[in-house]
This record gives structure tokens, C-alpha cells and sequence, in this order.
């Protein structure tokens, strides 16, 4: 056979595959292009774990919206996946893929503030902290958890990137803005034209545990996704994407890191902690525990 017609029978068999995939769609807060690039690098490496399920396009959701509302997508049969931090009530109207996919780091929250205030904060004991005036989407799971442990924190709207929240700090409308230690290094670099930094003494931690999640009826899909996180997990796959992000390495520094005083916090959101949190120091227990679920 030459390889001219080997090529051509090669891609005549990929043209079909596309042909006959299923398509899934994921939602997304933002439009960008590299928003969600970790969890659908993450959801591809899970398909290609899985091909005995079948050829799969994960295909983006043409219109950015709140959690709120991606929830809301997902039950009306609209959307297929979205990743979220989890609560009681999601987990009651939804399936969740129980593997923490930023490492448990989504409950580790340092502090936006105008630069101007790095000096007050520095002075703050954890009461006083509680005083600042904070903001957090009105939506989010974190505004009720720093709510329920006396914070003074106000919701604020969605808004494109979070404009309106930095714009808040900016201004001087509040004190800080609490934000998970992976995102933050990139919001600040979106938002490089506004009086805004990094807190550098504080550092806010609860749990609080990002999934993937699904329709409660689409239990087909939640195997596949629980099967195929348990393979990348053995693999060694899933820790290599991980740390194919700056943001995630920038945030493993500041979470182990020594310099900051940290306030322990409850999450009256979740009713339990995962000991695998940090799957990558517990790879074995987190791989145990997803075989045991049961859908």
C-alpha cells in the first residue's frame, strides 16, 4: 500500500470519527479563549482515558454566564458539563464528580486591596480583618461561608471578568476583594490598569472543593468522568497538566508558604472535608475513593 493511500485512508477514518462524535457542551463564565483551559484540557485527557465510551467533541456553550445560570443550563438539557465550586445545594440538584480539580486551593483566599491600604492590613488581627468591608459575587458559595464566620462581605452582581468588584477596589468602595490564590495572578494581570495588588499578610483558607458536574440523569456521562479522572490520576497525566499552568504554581507557593498568617474557617456550604484533597500528595486515597462511588 503506498503511503498516499495510507494517508488518505488515515484520514478518512479521523473524518469519521469527528462525523460520529458525540457532542458535549461545557458551559463557561467568560468567552476568552483561554478561560477554562486547564478544565478542558483536563475533560479531553478524561475522553481520550475513556475511548471505550466512545468518540466525544467537547464543544463551548455560545453564551458566558453566572454559576447561577450555568446550573440553571445544565438542568434545562442546554449544556452537558460545567466545573464549579461545590455547596449543598448544588450537589443536591446536580452529580458531582467528586475529585477536587484545583487541589482544594479554590478554598484558599488572599486578599485584592488598593496598595494604599497594604499598611493597615498589615496592622490587622484577625477581628479587625472581619471588619474590612469586602465584596464576592452575589452567587458565589464563598459570600455565605465568609457571611457564616462574621466577615463583613456585600455581593456584588456578575459582571465581565469581575469588572465591577475590581473597579470597587480600585475606588476605594471596599476594603478587598477575597480571591482563590489561582485566579487572582491573572485577574491582576487583566486588570493592570487599576490601583489594585496583592495582600501580603493575610491569607484565608476553608474548604472548599471545585468539580465537574453533571445532569442527576446523566449517569452515563458522570461514570465516564469519574472512570476517566481515576486513569489520569494513575497515569500521572492529570498532575502533568496541572503543573503545565504558571497560575497553578504561583498558587502551590503562596498555599505552603510560610509569610502569611492564616485564618481557619468553616464552610457551613459543604458537610464534610476530603482527606484527598490535595490528590497529588494522596494520589493512591483519591483513586481509592473514586472507584467506590457509585452512581
Amino acid at each position: 500500500m503506498s503511503r498516499f493511500v495510507a494517508s488518505m485512508m488515515m484520514l478518512h477514518t479521523l473524518l469519521m470519527a469527528s462525523v460520529n462524535a458525540e457532542e458535549l457542551v461545557y458551559t463557561r463564565a467568560f468567552a476568552d479563549d483561554d478561560y477554562g483551559s486547564y478544565h478542558v484540557a483536563v475533560l479531553n485527557a478524561v475522553f481520550a482515558a475513556t475511548p471505550e465510551y466512545g468518540d466525544v467533541a467537547l464543544i463551548p456553550h455560545p453564551h458566558p454566564m453566572s454559576q447561577s445560570r450555568q446550573l440553571v443550563t445544565l438542568l434545562k438539557g442546554d449544556a452537558d458539563v460545567m466545573w464549579s465550586v461545590t455547596n449543598i445545594n448544588r450537589e443536591q440538584r446536580l452529580l458531582p464528580i467528586k475529585l477536587p480539580l484545583l487541589k482544594g486551593y479554590s478554598g484558599y483566599r488572599v486578599l485584592v486591596i488598593n496598595p494604599s491600604e497594604q499598611a493597615n492590613f498589615a496592622q490587622q488581627t484577625g477581628e479587625a480583618l472581619k471588619q474590612s468591608t469586602m465584596v464576592q459575587g452575589a452567587d458565589w458559595p464563598d459570600l455565605n461561608v465568609l457571611k457564616a464566620n462574621g466577615y463583613n462581605v456585600s455581593g456584588e452582581d456578575w459582571s465581565l471578568w469581575f469588572h465591577s468588584m475590581y473597579s470597587m477596589v480600585d475606588k476605594g468602595l471596599v476594603d478587598a476583594f477575597p480571591r482563590n490564590i489561582i485566579e487572582v495572578h491573572r485577574d491582576l494581570t487583566r486588570h493592570s490598569e487599576k490601583a489594585i495588588t496583592l495582600e501580603k499578610h493575610h491569607l484565608l483558607f476553608y474548604p472548599n472543593y471545585e468539580y465537574f458536574f453533571v445532569k442527576p440523569d446523566n449517569i452515563a456521562l458522570a461514570n465516564r468522568l469519574r472512570v476517566g479522572l481515576i486513569r489520569v490520576l494513575e497515569s500521572g497525566e492529570l498532575e502533568t497538566i496541572f503543573n503545565r499552568f504558571d497560575a497553578h504554581r504561583k498558587a502551590q507557593r503562596i498555599a505552603d508558604g510560610k509569610m502569611r498568617k492564616v485564618h481557619m474557617l468553616t464552610n457551613p456550604s459543604i458537610d464534610y472535608t476530603l482527606p484527598y484533597a490535595r490528590w497529588d500528595k494522596h494520589t493512591d486515597l483519591a483513586i481509592n475513593t473514586l472507584k467506590q462511588i457509585q452512581y
